[in-house]
């Protein structure tokens, strides 16, 4: 099951959380009353530096924090009321050397997650306890704060196939070049407010392989006579800036054949064009990501 199966509602004035294959908020037995640190801003770790001899300081980067968030709500009827109880603590146990994990939220009409630990829970036993009502507060908290909406977007691209065709002499007027060389081009919509961070999926067969932003020139080309076989799949991640085989376990590197690294984002609101090409015009590549938002 993917993240973000279980969300039922579409309607925007509701909200519900999926996490480790439960189901919170509207419509659940996990009422929600308050939601926080979703839409709202992160924290924001300024770069600025204090002006010697003068007021005021000179501004640097805006970066934001971490992501939290924290869910507020109860749990009422004494039906089941134990059981509920029991399942809330077991999903938001962690492990010692927990891994992010999707936090899936809904809300004002769009569907996104975050990779996430859950970091904090409450649930109060007070006279209510014995009735079966109990208030419950949630804490998760991100390291990446972006918000990617769901579903992750997959558009592919061949190296581009030559059109065909040519002059042809004794040349005879008018003069036909032939076609022009199509493919080999994907057009990449961000519609968030924020810079997305793709996985660009390269499979074999191929040969020096090569990405290519047609908008800034950037480049992410690999060294001429590297091969990947059929069916081999390296994906170079733009968040950590890793580039390994999506196959293997433990996963192994390719780094060191990444001859040019001009990463580059999808910026909001905005197209990017991106070429794909390889020495060989065999290969695809594959663009994983979402519109994000901050």
């Amino acid at each position: 099951m993917a993240a973000g199966d279980l969300i039922t509602v579409t309607d925007p004035t509701q909200t519900q959380v999926e996490w480790r294959g439960l189901l919170l908020g509207h419509g659940t037995r996990y009422r929600m009353t308050g939601l926080e640190g979703w839409v709202d801003s992160d924290d924001i770790r300024d770069g600025d530096v204090e002006l010697d001899n003068e007021h005021g300081a000179h501004p640097g980067q805006l970066l934001l924090a971490r992501k939290v968030v924290t869910f507020e709500g109860h749990i009422a009827g004494p039906s089941g009321f134990t059981d509920a109880v029991n399942e809330l603590r077991r999903v938001t146990t962690q492990s010692e050397n927990p891994d992010e994990e999707p936090l899936v939220v809904h809300t004002a009409g769009i569907k996104a997650m975050v990779n996430a630990r859950c970091v904090g829970r409450i649930i109060p036993q007070h006279l209510e306890w014995i009735s079966g009502f109990t208030r419950i507060v949630l804490r998760w908290r991100a390291t990446n704060p972006r918000m990617l909406r769901l579903p992750q977007l997959a558009p592919v691209a061949s190296p581009p196939v030559s059109g065909g065709g040519g002059l042809i002499f004794p040349l005879v007027f008018p003069l036909r070049f032939g076609g022009a060389p199509s493919g080999g081009e994907l057009v990449l919509a961000n519609d968030g407010h924020a810079h997305a961070q793709p996985v660009w999926r390269i499979t074999g067969p191929c040969v020096g392989p090569m990405i290519t932003n047609a908008d800034t020139g950037a480049r992410l080309w690999f060294e001429p006579d590297f091969a990947l076989n059929s069916g081999e799949r390296l994906d170079l991640s733009t968040e950590d800036k890793s580039v390994l085989y999506a196959d293997t376990s433990p996963p192994v590197s390719r780094s060191n054949q990444l001859a040019v690294r001009e990463w580059f984002t999808l910026p909001p609101g905005t197209s990017t064009r991106v070429r794909f090409d390889t020495v060989d015009g065999n290969g695809t590549l594959t663009c994983l990501y979402h519109h994000t938002d901050l």
